[in-house]
């Protein structure tokens, strides 16, 4: 098993990083919102799984050890594969898992833009085998998820990305779904 990669982003395609190590190079699929981040010729190190299949080994990975394991864990959630798993992390937080979990509520999945249906499964298969992954202290609660995800899709149809919507809305304030885009999109206005 790989568990980890070191090496330099010689390019980066539609979901992968190519990583160049030792003048070998590993396609390594990585989550899209920490794709955007990587920069050809960066060094990189990435927490990683390998996917055996008949026709093919597939290498994914994270910088953060957490999001790797949520994508692990996943797998054991009927009907999701790698590709599946890595979209989902690719748009829900370890924190919004957890929470999702906690509450016992797929809507937390679905306002952070999870499939009603694949949110529901994650929900109803995951809780008994993530126990050690849900973070009880720093899980935010349902009502602030949701509010959050509202927030987002506001920010998204404004134009923003997901990234700058989330970044923007990790700093911003407010109560409500209009106080935290305006606080939002005063800080984007910096």
């Amino acid at each position: 098993m790989i568990a980890s990669i070191s090496g330099k982003i010689v390019k980066k395609t539609g979901t992968a990083a190519i990583v160049a190590v030792n003048g070998v190079g590993y396609k390594v699929s990585v989550p899209a919102n920490e794709l955007v981040q990587l920069n050809g010729g960066q060094s990189v190190f990435l927490f990683t799984h390998l996917a055996v299949k008949e026709d093919a080994l597939d290498l994914y990975g994270s910088q953060d050890e957490q999001v790797l394991q949520w994508f692990v864990m996943l797998l054991n959630v009927k009907g999701i594969g790698p590709k599946s798993s890595l979209s989902i992390m690719s748009i829900a937080r370890p924190q919004d898992l957890s929470a999702a979990l906690q509450a016992e509520s797929p809507d937390v999945l679905v306002h952070c833009g999870v499939s009603k249906k694949v949110a529901e499964r994650i929900v109803l298969e995951l809780p008994n085998k993530a126990k050690d992954l849900i973070d009880i202290k720093d899980a935010a609660t349902k009502e602030s998820i949701i509010l959050d995800g509202e927030a987002l899709q506001a920010m998204e149809a404004l134009g923003y990305s997901r990234e700058q919507a989330r970044e923007a809305l990790k700093e911003a304030e407010g109560d409500d779904v209009g106080a935290r885009v305006k606080s939002a999109l005063k800080l984007l206005g910096k």
